[in-house]
C-alpha cells in the first residue's frame, strides 16, 4: 500500500510530527478511535456483502407468492 512508497526515514519523520502535534497523552485515544472506526467499516462491508449474497440467492428462486385472484362476476 502506501508503505512501499515511503522510505523508513519519511515514516519516522511523519511519526515524529504526529507526536509533536498530538502529544503522547492523546495517542492512545487516537488509536482507539481509529480502531473503532475500522471495526465499524469492516462490519458495514460485511453487511453489504451479506445483502448482496441474499439478493443473488433471491434472484435464483422461483416466486410462488399467490397473486390476488380475479373477482368473478356472478350472472345475474
Amino acid at each position: 500500500m502506501l508503505l512501499g512508497v515511503l522510505s523508513p526515514l519519511e515514516i519516522v519523520i511523519i511519526v515524529a510530527v504526529i507526536l509533536l502535534v498530538l502529544g503522547p497523552s492523546k495517542l492512545p485515544a487516537l488509536g482507539s478511535s481509529i480502531g473503532q472506526m475500522l471495526r465499524g467499516f469492516r462490519k458495514e462491508m460485511k453487511a453489504i456483502e451479506h445483502d448482496k449474497q441474499q439478493e443473488a440467492d433471491r434472484r435464483g428462486e422461483i416466486d410462488v407468492t399467490p397473486k390476488d385472484e380475479p373477482k368473478h362476476s356472478r350472472p345475474g
